[in-house]
């Protein structure tokens, strides 16, 4: 709620208190003028007292309008002359006689001695009354500047973040703009201007010798200091661990920084340089955690493919073993069984190494796709013919798109995506189970679906099924083997070649993984070699 009379309170305050100490001839100017107005408006309202017989209240009224020359004005010779001229005004205009500077009473020289040293250590007191709170103000400023600018450090997350908040407050509180140097190694790059709301809009000067004299001594340089005083602005180095990333340059215009405004300045820089010590550790320590993380992940890797690659080694071990020794003992259909259990094994671990060095080139971007322009149902196609065969103990389904899909992909990798999605479902799904592939148009994509109704995935594990080493439940059966490389693998090719993949609960149960690919737009020229060829 704002009470009547604030905002005539708040401008009496702002011109009285918010004024600069500084003065200028211009100002000198205007303030002789407030005076002389200030003088006769007293001298108006004295004579209206006069007129009612209210002598007693003259001698007030001009102390008081001395006082509000002290507050409107700069500079003591301003008091000076509003006591000396309110004396003047007094004898001239209400003692005997009136209207002349004489004055017959004896007592009127007392009267004048009085009222001339009154007005004179009123309006002193009100003066340094106002410079205290002027400075009190600027303080007060200066502070909530120095607190904002701690707080917008804690906020930063990098460097450059840090940078950019360290030159706004600085121009906020120097009231200038400030140029930011940043370090390009063998110079300075491309200067930042930043300017506050209220700073001094001016063109800045550059000086770039200036600017490197302070990355080079680590230390303020410029106007008000005793290296280049010369200078046109102040030039604060900003470190961080050890090394000077760039200065900071207040153009000040020649102007000397107050010591309040320096010492300031230099905290705000060495709080910038803390928050950029601390971003480095925070840094650092991420580092740190992903090299755990990264060393934690090859443990479980070494450790999980220790483990299933020792389950068909042994048995290709056992399996060759046993026809080495009794071989001939043997009938055909236990030999044949036995060389099926071999081969399987022996096209399970290629696979996975397969698997593993292929997510490894991807992640590492050791693999460049060779894309050509290829029928979506034809990879499909040529994918079933080197899924599991296992395959041939389920119901496998296909449906072709009726349209044709084109896709650019690289057909190789593709196919990949294609087999491992299929023997996921062939693998983890019971003899018998029906598993559908399919593919289809959704706007400007080309959507590939497979499709089981086993006993699907835990809601837990579904948003894990596509990280690397990931298995479903954390299982390790020898049933089921696997390193939880296939889907993470597909993920890798799809999203290599622009497109997304996903898993959804299939209805009423059972998995139904999606992946989406660009349809490819043959061009003009394309489609007219096409023609030619045909003919």
């Amino acid at each position: 709620m704002v009470r009547p009379g604030a905002p005539s309170a708040n401008w009496l305050r702002n011109k009285a208190f918010a004024w600069s100490d500084d003065p200028t001839p211009a100002r000198y100017a205007r303030d002789f003028a407030c005076t002389l107005l200030l003088m006769a408006l007293a001298t108006l309202v004295s004579l209206a007292f006069y007129a009612f017989r209210m002598e007693a209240c003259i001698v007030i009224t001009y102390v008081l309008a001395v006082l509000c020359a002290s507050l409107l004005t700069v500079g003591r010779v301003h008091c000076l002359f509003a006591s000396a001229f309110s004396v003047v005004l007094y004898n001239y205009f209400f003692t005997t006689p009136r209207f002349s500077l004489t004055a017959w009473g004896t007592a009127y020289p007392a009267t004048f001695a009085v009222m001339f040293i009154v007005a004179l250590v009123a309006s002193t007191v009100a003066m340094t009354l106002r410079s205290e709170l002027h400075a009190s103000r600027e303080a007060f400023n200066r502070t909530r500047v120095i607190l904002e600018a701690d707080r917008a450090l804690r906020r930063c997350t990098t460097q450059g973040q840090i940078i950019d908040a360290t030159c706004e407050q600085l121009s906020r509180l120097m009231g200038v703009t400030v140029v930011w140097y940043a370090d390009a190694g063998d110079g300075f790059g491309a200067q930042k201007r930043f300017d506050a709301g209220d700073a001094t809009r001016t063109d800045p000067v550059i000086e770039l010798p200036m600017a490197r004299r302070a990355q080079q001594d680590a230390e303020i340089v410029g106007v008000g200091t005793e290296l280049f005083p010369s200078a046109s602005g102040l030039y604060l180095p900003l470190r961080a661990d050890e090394k000077i990333v760039g200065v900071i340059g207040a153009c000040l215009q020649g102007r000397d920084p107050l010591p309040t405004e320096r010492n300031e300045a230099e905290a705000i820089a060495g709080e910038a340089s803390l928050a950029c010590d601390r971003v480095q550790a925070l840094e650092e320590r991420e580092k740190a955690a992903v090299m755990a993380k990264n060393e934690q992940l090859r443990a479980n890797l070494l450790r999980s493919i220790s483990h299933d690659l020792r389950t068909p080694l042994t048995a290709i071990s056992g399996n060759a073993d046993v026809l080495l020794s009794n071989g001939e003992a043997l009938d055909a259909q236990a030999r044949d069984g036995l060389l099926k259990d071999i081969r399987s094994d022996a096209m399970w671990l290629n696979a996975t190494v397969e698997n593993l060095l292929a997510i490894t080139r991807l992640e590492n971007g050791g693999v460049q796709l060779t894309t050509t322009a290829e029928l979506l149902d034809d990879v499909v196609e040529e994918a079933l013919r080197h899924v599991s065969p296992d395959a041939s103990l389920h119901r496998i389904e296909v449906d072709p798109s009726p349209e044709l899909l084109l896709v650019e992909v690289d057909a190789r990798l593709m196919v990949q995506v294609v087999v491992n999605l299929m023997n996921n479902a062939i693998t983890y799904t019971p003899e018998g189970s029906r598993i559908r592939i399919s593919s289809r148009r959704r706007g400007d994509e080309a959507v590939v679906c497979v499709e089981d109704d086993g006993p699907g995935i835990a809601p837990s594990d579904r948003d894990h099924v596509f990280e690397s080493f990931y298995t479903a439940s954390h299982a390790l059966a020898d049933s089921r083997r696997s390193v939880g490389l296939g889907l993470a693998l597909c993920k890798s090719i799809v999203e290599a070649h622009g497109g997304t993949i996903r898993l959804e609960q299939a209805q009423p149960r059972g998995c139904r993984f999606e992946f989406s690919l660009p349809l490819y737009e043959l061009k003009e020229e394309e489609g007219e070699d096409h023609g030619r060829c045909d003919h």
